[in-house]
């Protein structure tokens, strides 16, 4: 566990360089970009480029120590600061890149981890549960994958009164970017299959014993994503649902009712089906336990009633169980 936690630090430790590094690259390729601009603006004598005297007076004083332009030839001192902003912006680039492997090995490394562990526990299930029962846990999982269904709520953060909300067509936008930052971030775990379910990103994985798993992965990977757009000045928030899935022609089926349960809107929370309580049940070691959360009709046919019980999964840990 010790091992996992300094993976997952250094992930995120990682990412947050990543980050930095990256806008200081588009940073000085832009800076880049307007250096060129302005020489060449600057050799035809541009009157009110001196107005921008200030974004060049540092750079201009450092470059002046080991350039001096000679006679009436043009003064090349904006294209050299232009030339060295874009090299550095170049290693820059490399760096990150560098460094976007690295994450991506870390990850590697941490699934490759979480494997083992499941090797290691279902040994220990082995031993620990009678021969009978073991056959019979076993039969009822060999077949089960497990479901994962989730949708993205994006707001603007009003940092004033008269901040006009997002539009319609602005939170459709922002929820594409939202699921597309979660799909690049989970795809290290391996789904067997992904999709899309009404606008809604959705996950297979073909052993539903990776359940524990991914469940505590997900959660901090929804707490980067939060934090990440939050320096967009966009709050968002996640509702989404677990299950089981024994056959793949159910699966619109199963989709269809998960995405009645996330009409709901269980913020922020690992709301469960029914089925996927029953087959989590079947599970030799346990590490969540469920909390009912009431019974609702999941049927979209207001003429029929379908009425399941939803579970939210609470960690024993902190239940102190």
């Amino acid at each position: 566990m010790a091992r996992r936690s300094s993976i997952s630090s250094k992930i995120k430790t990682y990412s947050q360089i990543l980050f930095c590094v990256r806008f200081f690259r588009y940073f000085l390729f832009f800076y880049s970009f307007i250096s060129f601009i302005f020489w060449f603006l600057n050799c035809f004598e541009v009157d009110w480029l001196y107005l921008f005297n200030w974004l060049f007076i540092i750079p201009y004083k450092m470059v002046s120590s080991f350039y001096v332009p000679q006679g009436v030839s043009a003064d090349f001192t904006l294209a050299i600061i232009g030339g060295i902003a874009f090299f550095v912006g170049f290693l820059s680039d490399v760096f990150s890149n560098t460094l976007q492997q690295k994450i991506e090995d870390l990850k590697e490394e941490e699934f490759e981890q979480i494997k083992q562990r499941r090797n290691r526990e279902r040994k220990t299930a082995k031993v620990a549960v009678p021969s009978s029962v073991e056959v019979n846990t076993e039969e009822k999982l060999e077949n089960s994958k497990l479901l994962f269904l989730i949708m993205p709520h994006v707001n603007k953060i009003r940092r004033k009164k008269d901040d006009l909300e997002l539009t319609f067509q602005e939170v459709e936008l922002w929820k594409q970017r939202v699921n597309k930052k979660l799909l690049d971030n989970i795809l290290y775990s391996k789904p067997m299959q992904k999709g899309y379910y009404r606008k809604n990103l959705f996950l297979i994985y073909k052993d539903f014993n990776y359940v524990d798993d991914f469940i505590y992965y997900i959660r901090p990977t929804l707490d980067s994503i939060i934090l990440e757009f939050r320096r967009y000045g966009i709050m968002v928030s996640f509702s989404y649902v677990l299950s089981a899935l024994s056959l793949m022609p159910n699966l619109e089926k199963e989709l269809d009712c998960m995405d009645t349960i996330l009409s709901l809107n269980f913020i922020n929370e690992v709301v469960v089906t029914n089925r996927f309580k029953i087959t989590y049940d079947n599970k030799a070691i346990q590490q969540y336990a469920m909390q009912l959360k009431g019974e609702y009709n999941l049927s979209k046919n207001l003429a029929i009633s379908n009425k399941q019980p939803i579970y939210a999964l609470i960690d024993k840990k902190r239940r102190g169980e």
